[in-house]
């Protein structure tokens, strides 16, 4: 099983407790945490606040890295989407848009399914700073599903 939907799992039968993200490296790295999914809407809701490893010379997130937060943020509003049926899916297009400097802080993702298809899933997502609210990056994908 992947370890992302085993944590999506347990996240639904804990009581949506807010959980930190420990089934990926990367996630658990920039300081991950599950605050709220909705399973009937596709709706996900993560927290991260990336440590100084994480921010470039501008003393400023790497874009690499927003991008990042906005794709794990889809990926589990696709897991809270099929919770209750295993499938396989991974980002085959992956479209960001940076609005603004990302400084080194607490932030929000809000990941939602647009379309959830028969052999694809679309996915948008926007990246905001916990401290003021004002959205730093926006994002969309793409994601094949299949069967396992």
């Amino acid at each position: 099983m992947n370890t992302d939907r085993a944590l999506v799992l347990q996240f639904l039968q804990g009581g949506r407790k807010p959980l930190a993200i420990t089934s990926n490296p990367l996630a658990h790295d920039l300081r991950g945490e599950l605050l709220e999914l909705d399973t009937e809407r596709g709706t996900a809701v993560l927290a991260f606040e990336p440590p100084p490893q994480f921010v470039q010379g501008a003393r400023v997130l790497q874009g690499g890295i927003v991008a990042t937060l906005l794709d794990f943020a889809m990926a589990f509003a696709a897991h809270a989407v099929h919770a209750a049926a295993e499938r396989v899916f991974s980002t085959a297009a992956l479209n960001v848009s940076l609005l603004r400097p990302a400084p080194p802080g607490r932030y929000l993702a809000r990941g939602h399914i647009v379309r959830n298809g028969r052999h694809l899933l679309f996915a948008e997502a926007e990246l905001t700073a916990e401290a003021d609210g004002k959205t730093v990056a926006t994002a969309s994908a793409v994601m094949p599903l299949s069967d396992p």
